[in-house]
């Protein structure tokens, strides 16, 4: 067979979005406005659910695709289209964008973030109608809530146990250096609580006057130290702790102290340590689990709390047990979000 004159046939991989910007190319009257919704919501969805490894620029030119779908809608149903499976397919691409939305917001940051990108468009989007240009601000707001509900949780918890607290030291008068002890650390998870870091901590070494070994005070003060840039004061007092308790104790106490704070990553990786060091403390269980809930974490929060019911029922700690079975009571009663694709 004589050797043929024609050059080899090279096959590049384009990304979905560019095949759109290529079959824009075709001439109308072989391809409608309703063939380039299909192929933009098709085209779309793909892009949202490999947005880990899609590269900056597929990402932007999902927004835009995005655009023109929101644009395309109306138009087209003017016309008397009917668009009811397209109506469908917005829906699933708008929900794969959503639980996507943080590998789509690290995909752009390469190009100035999603902030960068809005403000670079002719005139400002509208966050109900073309939400993907506030994925930003909605994620940030998201976890400002969680942050209120967090502290929300720890505040009743506080309130709970004062109430019992000031009961039994009516009925049972204690030390005044442990009262004294107990009026400023209670001054000091107000101020936590107000975000008052600093005024938090004068409480807290005050009350260290008057009771030096208290493991409470230590561990919250260690954690304050530590989020107000005193790296080695926090180290002494943790040092303190560890030479009087196990590292589970020690590491569950300083979790819950984080979590007080509104430091919730490092309170869960303490509460997830804490689980490794002592697996039969419901305490590193329920930390770990109001942190996931915390996070937003639904699912890994159930779990703990279910572990941490189970652990306090088969330590006969009983009060953590009902804890932690409220929490997860309340979380049962959510919807639970859809699985990706």
């Amino acid at each position: 067979m004589a050797p043929s004159n024609l050059s080899p046939t090279i096959s590049v991989k384009r990304h979905p979005i560019q095949r759109i910007i290529m079959a824009r190319a075709i001439p109308k009257q072989t391809r409608t406005p309703a063939d380039e919704l299909r192929d933009l919501l098709d085209a779309s969805y793909k892009t949202a659910v490999d947005s880990p490894s899609a590269p900056p620029e597929a990402l932007l030119d999902m927004l835009y695709a995005l655009d023109r779908i929101q644009e395309l809608f109306p138009a087209l149903e003017a016309q008397g289209v009917d668009l009811r499976p397209e109506r469908t397919r917005w829906q699933e691409v708008q929900g794969a964008a959503r639980r996507h939305e943080a590998d789509i917001l690290a995909g752009l940051r390469p190009l100035g973030g999603l902030k960068r990108l809005r403000q670079a468009l002719p005139q400002p989007p509208d966050p109900q109608t073309r939400w993907w240009w506030w994925m930003d601000e909605r994620r940030a707001a998201a976890k400002r809530k969680r942050l209120l509900v967090t502290l929300a949780v720890l505040a009743g918890i506080i309130l709970l146990i004062t109430g019992g607290v000031v009961a039994f030291q009516k009925l049972f008068p204690v030390d005044e250096n442990v009262s004294a002890a107990y009026d400023h650390k209670l001054k000091a998870e107000d101020f936590v609580l107000q975000g008052n870091l600093s005024a938090a901590l004068a409480e807290l070494e005050a009350a260290r006057i008057y009771t030096p070994d208290d493991p409470d005070i230590l561990s919250l003060l260690a954690a304050l130290y530590d989020l107000t840039g005193q790296p080695q004061q926090a180290a002494a007092v943790i040092a303190q702790l560890s030479a009087r308790y196990p590292p589970g104790i020690v590491h569950s106490n300083l979790a819950q102290s984080y979590l007080a704070a509104g430091a919730v990553d490092k309170a869960l990786a303490l509460a997830l340590q804490a689980i490794d060091e002592d697996p039969a403390n419901p305490q590193g269980y329920l930390i770990a689990g109001m942190a996931y809930e915390a996070q937003g974490d639904v699912r890994q929060a159930m779990t703990m709390y279910q572990t941490a019911a189970d652990k306090a029922n088969a330590a006969k700690d009983y009060q953590t047990e009902a804890f932690a079975k409220v929490r997860l009571a309340n979380l049962l009663q959510k919807p639970q979000p859809t699985p990706s694709p």
